[in-house]
């Protein structure tokens, strides 16, 4: 079963390196790559501390912290997909 996002989000998320894979059951366990510790602002997600380094165009450092940028997984967390991870 996948996860349906709207197309205005998905087309905003046009650098996606995963081709939406937290989207596909089965992928990463139906969950997001990146564990959220959690939201500030729009669009704006920070990410847990333990969290380890991949690339991702929507993933940057800010000081000891990793945020992410992705309208996908902001999406996601704010319509409680991924609350629980």
């Amino acid at each position: 079963m996948n996860i349906e996002v709207p197309e205005t989000v998905r087309q905003q998320t046009n650098r996606c390196p995963y081709n939406f894979a937290c989207l596909a059951a089965g992928i990463h366990g139906g969950k997001a790559k990146c564990k959220i510790d959690y939201i500030n602002g729009r669009n704006v997600l920070i990410l847990a501390v333990s969290e380890g380094l991949f690339s991702c165009p929507y993933r940057i450092s800010f000081g000891d912290r990793q945020i992410c940028f992705c309208p996908v997984h902001y999406y996601l967390y704010s319509a409680g997909f991924f609350k629980t991870i």
